[in-house]
């Protein structure tokens, strides 16, 4: 009895021994997002690349933290842009290849995907409010979004999508900025497409 204990207790500090020398020989996580801060002072401007390039004027406490593209690439494009005070806007762009989901009925997750203004249902589309913006033309609109797990909580997003002036890449013709549960409304909205840049 005392030799198989002792047998335990010997692969067990072999083996923790073993996984110690895994993790410090293990490289350290490549972080996925890379935040752009605006100084306190006042605005700055922050680039964006990828498949559907501008820059977005950043007012003071303002964050914007690009992510990594879906594996698929459905979004190309993917970033968070914190407007402080817990209003944050999601910045989206999808290649004409990208599936679209059920874009009359988001939720639980699903906020649309809109490849080009075609994809926005046409209730709407005739509703939107229709700016001119340094992108191109910006198609505004509030959509009902749900969420249930439990029980089921109702929001209304704003949603913009720009049809870009002059896509970088032809697959990605449009540039889509929504707020999740809508923590920021349709003005934040209308300033933000103010605020992107070619």
């Amino acid at each position: 009895m005392v030799r198989f204990g002792t047998a335990l207790v010997s692969v067990a500090l072999v083996l923790l021994a073993g996984g110690c020398f895994a993790v410090e020989n293990r490289p350290a996580p490549r972080p996925v997002d890379s935040p752009s801060v605006a100084p306190v002072g006042g605005p700055s401007v922050a680039p964006v690349g990828g498949p559907v390039a501008f820059h977005v004027r950043l007012r003071a406490g303002q964050t914007l933290t690009m992510r990594s593209p879906a594996p698929d690439h459905c979004p190309g494009l993917d970033a968070l842009l914190d407007l402080g005070g817990r209003r944050t806007v999601r910045l989206v762009a999808y290649a004409t290849t990208c599936a679209v989901d059920d874009n009359a009925r988001p939720g639980n997750g699903r906020h649309g995907v809109f490849r080009t203004a075609a994809d926005i249902p046409p209730e709407r589309r005739s509703d939107a409010i229709r700016l001119d913006a340094a992108l191109g033309y910006a198609n505004l609109f509030s959509q009902k979004y749900y969420e249930c797990t439990n029980s089921c909580k109702d929001y209304t997003e704003p949603v913009a999508v720009i049809e870009l002036a002059n896509p970088t890449d032809p697959a990605f013709p449009t540039l889509t900025a929504y707020s999740d549960k809508g923590s920021a409304d349709l003005n934040d909205l209308i300033t933000l497409v103010g605020d992107l840049v070619a």
